[in-house]
């Protein structure tokens, strides 16, 4: 007889590995760089090319190289690994992503109409925010239908 898995009651450290994985990636650029391994940095630029403009100048930077993505989508990473651990009611979430989306675009229409300028720190806490809101929402409807599914077993 052969033994299946049971699937796990908690998804949320499945939820996190990912985006853990890309910030992970995206941060190891520098030392990549510094460690002479140019086919490596080049390989990790491309790859997150595809989702991030990579603007230098809205990058965090370490020993002098930016990382491969910007503030922002560096905070929606990690704040992706984090909200995959945050649980409140689905109508909880839900009003927090909404404000969090809000917020992003208040944000982004406040820097383009020149009321301020590139802000690193808030553009990675909106992020950070956005990302958080929108992992939790995932692990409570991967929880849901965990607990359906054991319901009906």
């Amino acid at each position: 007889m052969i033994d299946t898995p049971v699937p796990s009651r908690n998804p949320s450290r499945v939820v996190a590995a990912l985006p853990l994985t890309l910030a992970t990636a995206a941060v190891s650029t520098p030392m990549f760089t510094v460690l002479g391994l140019p086919l490596l940095t080049f390989g990790v630029w491309q790859f997150f090319s595809l989702v991030c403009h990579q603007d230098p100048a809205r990058s965090f930077w370490i020993a002098g190289v930016p990382i491969a993505v910007c503030s922002r989508c560096l905070g929606i990473y990690l704040g992706a690994a984090v909200g995959a651990w945050v649980q409140a009611s689905r109508n909880t979430l839900l009003r927090a992503l909404a404000i969090a989306i809000a917020a992003s675009l208040l944000d982004f229409a406040a820097e383009m109409a020149g009321l301020h300028g590139n802000w690193p720190l808030v553009r990675f806490a909106l992020g950070a925010t956005l990302g958080g809101m929108m992992s939790a929402l995932v692990s409570d409807a991967l929880r849901r239908e965990g607990q359906a599914n054991l319901a009906t077993d």
